[in-house]
């Protein structure tokens, strides 16, 4: 009789564990990711103060040139800007990381209660709703992952569309640079 339930406890747990792996995988992914997305924050703040030194410096010539400092001012801007929408994306990657470890944390306990069950039946209770909690938590894990996958272009794309700005005025092919918006933090 004891063999049966032990089965059953191990056939219960089967679930979880899968999940668990699961979970640890994309736990290492998004841990990966992050660290590459800190970097490139770091690499945006030491940008930034460069182009903070080169103003600086340009502001502080005899006749400085007006052109060349409204397009470092609209660059430095534009480096806050992706500082932001960088940041906000660290920050959703930290969120689904801690949804998959609160999932893999939940589902541990979920498979503790059920070998529970074998001398405490009503642990059955606990073991489906710990199991329902990392569910919920995997799903918000999943869809925090996916507004942060829908914005990872954006500031390549902001970017890019200044670098083009940029080398349209050098050939002398754009209107003055004020005329084309840098792209808000809204998009």
């Amino acid at each position: 009789m004891m063999s049966d339930q032990w089965s059953r406890v191990v056939n219960a747990s089967i679930a979880p564990v899968v999940v668990i792996s699961a979970c640890a995988l994309m736990s290492l992914a998004f841990y990966n990711r992050l660290a590459s997305i800190v970097s490139r924050l770091r690499g945006f703040q030491r940008e930034r103060l460069k182009e903070q030194e080169e103003i600086h410096r340009l502001a502080g010539l005899p006749s400085p040139d007006d052109d060349g400092l409204r397009w470092r001012r609209r660059f430095l801007e534009n480096l806050a800007n992706q500082t932001a929408r960088t940041l906000r994306r660290a920050k959703l990657i930290r969120f689904t990381l801690l949804c998959l470890l609160g999932t893999i944390a939940m589902l541990v306990l979920s498979s503790l209660l059920n070998g529970l069950t074998v001398v405490w039946s009503d642990a059955q209770f606990g073991a489906a709703l710990l199991y329902l909690a990392g569910m919920l938590l995997l799903l918000a894990g999943i869809v925090a992952a996916m507004i942060e996958l829908m914005s990872a272009m954006d500031v390549v794309e902001s970017e890019t569309r200044l670098v083009s700005e940029l080398s349209e005025r050098a050939n002398g092919h754009s209107a003055d640079a004020e005329s084309v918006p840098l792209a808000s933090s809204e998009e």
